[in-house]
């Protein structure tokens, strides 16, 4: 008998730990067909996985609407992804819940019966660039404007290919990432994060009307600005009022709170990060 290489890495898949090379899915899962599931992806600070709870909520949530079943307990996947990290032999880790319909159902319709796909991945945590943090990322206005209505935008789906596109007109702009604004010219949110401007003192982000994800990071920078007596509001805004904002950050579960120096062509701020979005930065790291 072979003995498994200390190099293995463990994954979880419809209930069993299981070297990742020996994971396999229905070629009639419906994620895999259709994009037909939602995903979570957090960080573990010292093996201990970082708002956990929330996410999960927030998947409980999207599963419910979107009539996918979820049925494991919170407790439940808590002990599943300590024993990968364990296993895995990783404390500060990426880790990603992906849940899909699972297999069959008839192509386009919601069908309630079906065993889902529950996948939990644990994997080194890949840090953004640290001068990121020191000397903030560059955004540009992407063309794309979402629909008000759009029925997905506020679920986190497996659904990503619009995303993909995004990501490569800001890499064609030479850019980190992309603004999205919606069909009222509002602005709305980033490819894979939520933003945040700073004006006269106060912290505004784009209200959850505008069609976006309600972020767990964006929940997490409401509470400390609460918490800190910093004037914060959920409002709709346009880029022209962005552009002119002393400070702009963006957030998400992996780069946490990071400072934006610049809009297009347009410079944000004297100093980055700047001193709210500091203040912002500071007490987010105090809680993990």
């Amino acid at each position: 008998m072979h003995s498994i290489s200390i190099m293995t890495k463990f994954i979880f898949l419809n209930g069993r730990i299981i070297p990742d090379t020996e994971g396999s899915v229905s070629t009639d899962d419906r994620g895999f067909l259709y994009g037909d599931g939602i995903y979570e992806t957090l960080r573990s600070y010292d093996g201990k996985p970082f708002k956990l709870a929330e996410h999960l909520e927030r998947m409980r949530h999207s599963a419910k609407q979107l009539r996918i079943l979820f049925e494991y307990t919170n407790t439940e996947i808590s002990e599943i992804i300590k024993t990968l990290i364990d296993k895995n032999n990783i404390q500060d880790a990426y880790i990603r819940i992906t849940l899909s319909r699972g297999a069959g159902g008839g192509r386009l319709q919601m069908d309630d019966n079906i065993e889902p796909t529950t996948l939990i991945q644990v994997k080194p945590f890949s840090p953004y660039d640290s001068k990121l943090y020191d000397e903030g990322m560059t955004l540009v206005v992407s063309d794309y404007r979402r629909s008000t209505t759009c029925p997905i935008s506020h679920y986190k789906t497996t659904n990503l290919l619009k995303s993909i596109l995004l990501k490569e007109e800001a890499k064609t702009k030479s850019a980190h990432e992309a603004i999205i604004l919606n069909t009222d010219s509002y602005v709305a949110e980033c490819v894979v994060s939520n933003i945040f401007m700073v004006s006269g003192g106060s912290v505004i982000t784009p209200s959850l009307d505008t069609n976006i994800l309600p972020g767990i990071t964006r929940i997490t920078v409401l509470d400390i600005c609460k918490n800190k007596s910093i004037p914060i509001s959920e409002n709709h805004f346009t880029t022209d009022r962005l552009i002119k904002a002393n400070e702009v950050f963006i957030t998400n579960s992996l780069m946490e709170i990071m400072p934006v120096s610049k809009i297009d062509n347009y410079k944000i701020g004297k100093v980055i990060p700047g001193m709210i979005t500091q203040q912002v930065m500071s007490a987010y790291k105090r809680l993990i």
